[in-house]
């Protein structure tokens, strides 16, 4: 399972840099499970995080996505294929550093964060 931490924060996984101040700095977690399916967490951003469905932008706080599937990080539109094209773009020992330092533990029945010390 892979964790990449989303946002315009330059220790971000996956850094947008384009993005306005509607974009946390750690917005969202896109998780790769075992399977290589997708999963995005908003992590309680100030603008949200939605996904065009049926043509309309919903809110979503946890769910299961495709590559394909348009985003909505506050008022930044992107695809999931996009933002792991941005991941693969960086440097490779920057991201294992940023993976290691920004790594959550998660409650396994609720998914919530589990706060560290």
């Amino acid at each position: 399972m892979k964790t990449y931490i989303t946002g315009r924060n330059k220790d971000a996984d996956i850094v947008i840099t384009d993005a306005d101040r509607s974009v946390c700095g750690f917005h969202l977690e896109l998780i790769e499970d075992t399977h290589h399916k997708y999963y995005v967490i908003d992590r309680k951003s100030a603008n949200g995080t939605y996904r065009k469905h049926g043509g309309r932008w919903e809110s979503i706080q946890q769910s299961y996505v495709n590559l394909e599937d348009w985003l909505l990080l506050g008022k930044y539109p992107i695809t999931v294929r996009q933002l792991l094209a941005m991941y693969n773009e960086q440097v490779p020992s920057i991201k294992d550093t940023r993976q290691k330092r920004l790594t959550v533990k998660r409650d396994p029945e609720t998914g919530e964060i589990i706060p560290q010390r």
